[in-house]
């Protein structure tokens, strides 16, 4: 999924922004020094940013997803963690929590969260644009 002409100097978060816990999150990372080193991208109004980085919207929106610097992917926990290791405040729990032991249960209960939450708001009537 490297397309060169998609890939900046520093990583590209894709987040929810149509989600209210989704924003407040991000809101607060944005606040805080390192944030500049990440570039945000609001997938639910950056379809020009999405289709540039091979995702579509159902995707983007069911998962955190992160492009580091070199075109790579991070989705999920692993995005979490490019997002910590890049603000000083959470460089330690990242250092805590990233470990082979750990990695697998918070990628169960991430996976477990995101399932639950996207299909909480899409299933009466999704509201993510172009959703399933």
């Amino acid at each position: 999924m490297s397309d060169p002409s998609t890939v900046t100097s520093r990583p590209t978060v894709f987040f929810d922004g149509s989600c209210p816990l989704c924003t407040r999150e991000i809101r607060h990372y944005r606040r805080l020094p390192g944030a500049e080193t990440i570039r945000w991208v609001d997938a639910s109004r950056d379809a020009e940013s999405l289709s540039a980085a091979g995702l579509s919207i159902q995707t983007a929106m069911r998962r955190l997803h992160a492009r580091n610097p070199d075109g790579d992917w991070q989705v999920g926990v692993e995005a979490f963690f490019l997002i910590w290791r890049r603000l000083p405040r959470y460089r330690w729990l990242a250092r805590l929590l990233d470990n082979r032991l750990l990695r697998p249960p918070l990628g169960w209960a991430y996976n477990r969260f995101a399932d639950w939450r996207y299909r909480r708001r899409c299933d009466q009537s999704c509201s993510v644009p172009g959703g399933d």
